[in-house]
Formats: C-alpha cells, sequence, structure tokens
C-alpha cells in the first residue's frame, strides 16, 4: 500500500512540475553587439578648456565605427580656428561594453601624427545610453604645454 501511495505522489508531482512549465512561441532575438548598437554620427556642441580658459565649439560631429563586436574606432572633429585650428582625429581601438542599457567606451590613450606633421596625444572615455553620447577627452597637440580638457553630449542623427 505504501508502494502505491509512493507512486501515486511521485506521479502526481511529475504531472504539477509539467503543468508549470512554459513555451515560449516567441523566438528570442540575437543579442546585437554593444559595438553594432552604438555606431553612427552623434551632433552636439564641443566645450574645451586649455589653461582655464574654456570655448565652446557649436555643431561637431562625431562619429563611432564598429571595428569588431566590443571595439569602434571614434572619429573627433576638426575644430578650432587659425592658427590654432585642429584637424580631424580618429581613435582607434577603443573597448565597448554595454551594461544596463549603458555602452561604455573604455578610456583608451592614443597616440599619432596628423596628415600635417603634428603629433598627438588623446585620453578618450565615455558613454552611450539612450542615443546620447557623452565624451570626454584630454588632447595635448603638437607643441602646446598644456592639455586641452574636451567634453560634449551629442545625440545621435
Amino acid at each position: 500500500m505504501k508502494q502505491i501511495k509512493f507512486l501515486f505522489a511521485t506521479m502526481m508531482a511529475v504531472v504539477f512540475l509539467t503543468t508549470f512549465s512554459s513555451c515560449s512561441d516567441e523566438k528570442d532575438e540575437p543579442a546585437v553587439p554593444a559595438a553594432k548598437t552604438i555606431q553612427g554620427t552623434y551632433a552636439g556642441d564641443l566645450e574645451c578648456t586649455v589653461m582655464g580658459s574654456a570655448s565652446i565649439f557649436e555643431d561637431k560631429t562625431f562619429t563611432v565605427n564598429a571595428t569588431d563586436e566590443s571595439t569602434v574606432s571614434v572619429v573627433l572633429p576638426a575644430f578650432g580656428e587659425a592658427p590654432m585650428a585642429l584637424p580631424s582625429i580618429t581613435l582607434t581601438g577603443v573597448k565597448v561594453t554595454e551594461a544596463n542599457g549603458v555602452v561604455t567606451l573604455a578610456t583608451t590613450e592614443v597616440t599619432g601624427q596628423t596628415d600635417a606633421g603634428k603629433s598627438y596625444t588623446c585620453t578618450f572615455s565615455g558613454t552611450v545610453q539612450d542615443k546620447t553620447l557623452n565624451l570626454k577627452f584630454n588632447l595635448q597637440y603638437g607643441a602646446m604645454p598644456m592639455p586641452m580638457i574636451c567634453s560634449s553630449t551629442a545625440l545621435k542623427q
């Protein structure tokens, strides 16, 4: 008798558990890599400070290109006026991660030389959330004794 009760209880438990398991008719969409979700152009004002003196450059366009699933290149726009006009600079190898809807562009230092032969060092970081790029970078350009400390909030176009 005890075996029949045990068998009956086991069968009821199996029926109970299978009743509450669910199957979805929806197919899971593949996750889009973080780098692909943020690629595009962003427009906004660029604020730069050098030795305490601030300048705002309006309507600048930043471009983010995915180079693989977790890496992007960021094109900083040309800005300034002669004789201190700065050309557009491309920062490569910027790693990105995504958590809770925020894509973080890792702090990256890039050193290079412009087409005009001037060297630069740029330390860059940023985030993208709700199609808004928030970035900060310090740019040491040419023979300037102090770095330019720049930031921007730009909207995806």
